[in-house]
């Protein structure tokens, strides 16, 4: 598919899906009256909450980064975890990865190959986790994995996957196509990381912390809207909601999140329309953020103190 297509198809994805938000809501007027009940204490706690999963965001780098012996400062990793995120909401496709990418290129000449390799090997420990932390969330609930089967499936598939991964006995495989290509990159990148036994467990630390700060983003959001749900609940809601980078289709993922959330909601019993509000709510506060320090950041960037 070329890029005009892919594009197209975006664009496409990101109309329908905002229309059938649209529609569900206007159908469900009592529903945004729970907006009346958030404060301005919720949504300060909600953006510090937020503006500290940019941090994770950054320290993720800062950690990559300096596997390949470079250092970056304060300025840096946290400034490109903002303009990461600003240029995913400009872009589909996940575009601020590639401002991230070109800047480490000039300015520390890693190059992307690295980039990409250290990238892929962190999403295999993300969603490793998230999988594991996802099947005993649901087991905790004591209800049985029965009635929520779909999110179990989710979770269980990504896990197993993984798993394969992390078990393979050898670092490359001989095929000359797409496939291969990015099962030598999964494979080059665990290889890499699994070897530093300090690197991955720091790596192990900051995805739980993320993890954690996203599901207090979900009961923030929950207790904003005068719908209080339990933190287990809402910590699975954020796990699922992590879920939706594989359908990196629309920028930021706009409308994919929204409908995977009230999907999973519903089916978890903290009610669909709450959580397509919830998941809103912490949209609109991480734009704010992310247009606000973004900006920022991408005019210190490229000031001479940090950019050739």
């Amino acid at each position: 598919m070329t890029k005009q297509a892919r594009q197209w198809v975006a664009a496409a994805v990101l109309f329908i899906l905002a229309a059938v938000i649209v529609l569900f809501l206007r159908s469900q007027s009592e529903l945004l009256q729970s907006l009346q009940n958030v404060t301005l204490a919720n949504l300060f706690y909600l953006t510090l909450v937020r503006v500290f999963i940019f941090a994770m965001n950054g320290l993720f780098l800062r950690e990559f980064a300096a596997k390949f012996s470079v250092k970056l400062s304060f300025h840096e990793w946290f400034g490109l975890a903002s303009v990461t995120t600003m240029g995913n909401y400009i872009t589909p496709f996940s575009g601020g990865l590639l401002i991230r990418a070109a800047y480490l290129k000039k300015r520390h000449q890693l190059p992307y190959t690295q980039f990409t390799t250290m990238l892929t090997s962190n999403y295999l420990i993300m969603f490793w986790l998230i999988g594991i932390l996802g099947l005993l969330a649901l087991g905790a609930l004591g209800q049985g994995w029965q009635r929520y089967w779909p999110i179990v499936l989710l979770f269980g598939g990504v896990v197993a996957s993984i798993s394969v991964v992390f078990m393979f006995p050898v670092q490359q495989v001989p095929w000359e196509n797409r496939i291969g290509r990015f099962m030598n990159t999964l494979l080059t990148g665990w290889f890499m990381v699994k070897r530093d036994y300090g690197l991955l467990m720091r790596l192990a630390l900051l995805t739980a912390l993320t993890i954690g700060l996203n599901g207090l983003s979900f009961w923030l959001a929950y207790e904003a809207l005068g719908q209080p749900i339990s933190y287990l609940a809402a910590l699975l809601l954020g796990l699922v909601a992590a879920f939706s980078i594989f359908i990196n289709l629309t920028p930021g993922n706009l409308g994919i999140q929204e409908a995977m959330v009230g999907l999973s909601a519903e089916l978890l019993g903290t009610g669909g329309g709450e959580g397509l509000l919830a998941i809103m709510l912490i949209r609109a506060v991480t734009v704010l953020c992310a247009f606000t320090l973004g900006p920022l950041y991408s005019y210190l960037l490229a000031r001479k103190n940090f950019s050739p």
